[in-house]
């Protein structure tokens, strides 16, 4: 918990994310108030799935909330606004009862359902309109694995609903989708703003059980008395919809110009560049999800980012005693919950002992497959270069590297350039050798964002904005930021080679997924 104090009016903003959630008082000069976090659970029963319960989820930000609204002022808090990790789906009946507990992003198992549906829609021209390719990660899919595999839920369902939607439900009674997190289903077309018939027929889906589309700004209702009591937030505070995580991230790194570009690392890891309008990739290799009104965001996550150092710390370092790693709770582009990282910090220092390109080692890090630009459900992670010579050092030095040439392989799919330096968010913020090897594997000037959560900041700014504390988005302020990691031209020319080495391998790899 962290805490000061400053007059003014006070948005909340929640971030629901993977194991944890983070909870944010933030006035509307962007001065961070407070802030609160509580984990949960990400279960993963069966080899492919990764599910959250709603519950649990509820609970945590139930506790973030209640510990935060101990730190604050509470009369000067004039809103509540929410972001959640993106792609989660599971059905509730008509009094919002789970029928079962929620895929998440990192869940697998509607893979086998994706050639199906490709081959009964021309799945450019269905990219085209809804920003997401025709792949797992997204609702038609999972649509699809519902019915056929799970068809008593399905059929009882009143409602198929995201978390964030959930948690909404819990605070206000109202259910309501946001435009931002409802254009990262595959089921929303991104320019008119509405459900996408075809979409909606391949999914196997009618639009009635969906939830109503709200834009981010709107305010959903006021909290209920049973949530006042639970969060000891006032009865009735305005609570805002909010966006989805990818979205409030930008937000919160102060990305909302046309061209500026958010990198972030945690959980897995990401590229966000904000555009003027829908951005598509000709080879379907990335996304692009609305923000706000006039505004988009094109880019492309991968799946594995501190889940790969997490890997080496658990599997190589295990007798290492406790210590305090990157300490900061997990989202879909979170770096796992503090108690999950004891003895990071030395892998990080080994890692930073072993010279570029770690003696010949290569790791593809593809510990729960790949999303952009592979959209490689089945491809598993790999080391190769091994020799006697070798220490676990150069396999956490190859870890970090590897996970730079997966950010890579989406940099390059975006055909982006940059004006300034593009902004760092996640934990890797404090991990300086691995930022620098993410700005020299890129060869892109990277400013660090130490700041406190930028989805949690981001869905406060977000609300400020939607309850008329400020007159444009853009007028954000950012808080202070970091370091900036240039890019070494050397290091940049030798990690470019090396990086065709690591697509080579990868190609070979997915031959034998």
């Amino acid at each position: 918990m962290t805490e000061s104090r400053a007059p003014g009016p006070i948005v909340i903003g929640l971030d629901l994310g993977t194991t944890s959630c983070k909870s944010v008082a933030v006035d509307s000069d962007g001065r961070l108030l407070a802030s609160a976090a509580s984990a949960y659970p990400l279960y993963a029963s069966r080899p492919g799935w990764a599910e959250q319960d709603a519950v649990d989820v509820w609970n945590g930000a139930r506790d973030a909330l209640s510990q935060l609204a101990q730190h604050v002022p509470v009369r000067r808090v004039i809103g509540l606004c929410l972001s959640g990790a993106m792609h989660s789906l599971f059905p509730v009946d008509r009094q919002g009862t789970p029928l079962a507990q929620a895929m998440t992003w990192a869940d697998c198992r509607a893979a086998p359902y994706v050639p199906l549906l490709r081959a009964r829609t021309v799945p450019q021209s269905l990219y085209q309109r809804t920003g997401c390719p025709l792949r797992h990660t997204y609702h038609p899919a999972r649509f699809r694995w519902w019915q056929e595999q799970s068809p008593q839920a399905f059929q009882h369902a009143a409602h198929f609903v995201a978390i964030k939607e959930w948690v909404l439900h819990r605070l206000t009674g109202t259910w309501a989708a946001d435009l931002s997190m409802s254009s990262g289903t595959g089921l929303l077309d991104i320019r008119k703003l509405q459900w996408d018939e075809e979409a909606l027929s391949l999914a196997g889906v009618s639009a009635d059980r969906l939830l109503p589309l709200v834009p981010p700004e709107a305010v959903v209702s006021g909290l209920t008395r049973r949530a006042s009591s639970e969060t000891g937030l006032p009865t009735g505070l305005p609570v805002v919809a909010g966006a989805g995580d990818g979205a409030t991230a930008n937000l919160g790194a102060g990305a909302v110009m046309p061209g500026q570009v958010v990198v972030t690392v945690g959980t897995s890891g990401v590229i966000r560049r904000t555009v003027g309008s829908p951005w598509l990739d000709a080879e379907e290799r990335t996304w692009c999800y609305f923000l706000v009104k006039g505004r988009w965001f094109a880019g492309g996550a991968v799946n594995n980012g501190g889940l790969a150092l997490q890997w080496v710390r658990d599997n190589l370092y295990s007798d290492l005693p406790a210590e305090t790693g990157l300490g900061t709770p997990s989202r879909s582009d979170g770096v796992g919950t503090p108690s999950r990282h004891d003895g990071v910090r030395t892998v990080l220092e080994e890692a930073a002992s072993i010279a570029a390109g770690a003696d010949g080692v290569v790791l593809l890090p593809y510990f729960t497959g790949e999303r952009s630009p592979h959209w490689n459900a089945d491809v598993r992670a790999t080391i190769y270069g091994l020799s006697l010579s070798h220490t676990r050092a150069h396999v956490a030095r190859a870890a970090l590297e590897g996970v730079a040439y997966c950010l890579a392989d989406v940099w390059a799919a975006l055909h982006s350039e940059l004006s300034e330096p593009a902004r760092l968010t996640g934990g890797i913020t404090r991990a300086p050798v691995w930022a620098q090897i993410v700005a020299d594997v890129l060869g892109i000037p990277l400013r660090s964002m130490e700041a406190a959560d930028a989805s949690a900041l981001g869905a406060a700014m977000l609300g400020h904005w939607a309850l008329g504390g400020m007159k444009n988005l853009g007028d954000v302020q950012t808080p202070d930021s970091g370091r900036v990691f240039e890019p070494d031209p050397a290091r940049h020319a030798f990690y470019s080679r090396q990086h065709r080495v690591f697509q080579s391998l990868y190609q070979s790899l997915s031959r034998l997924a």
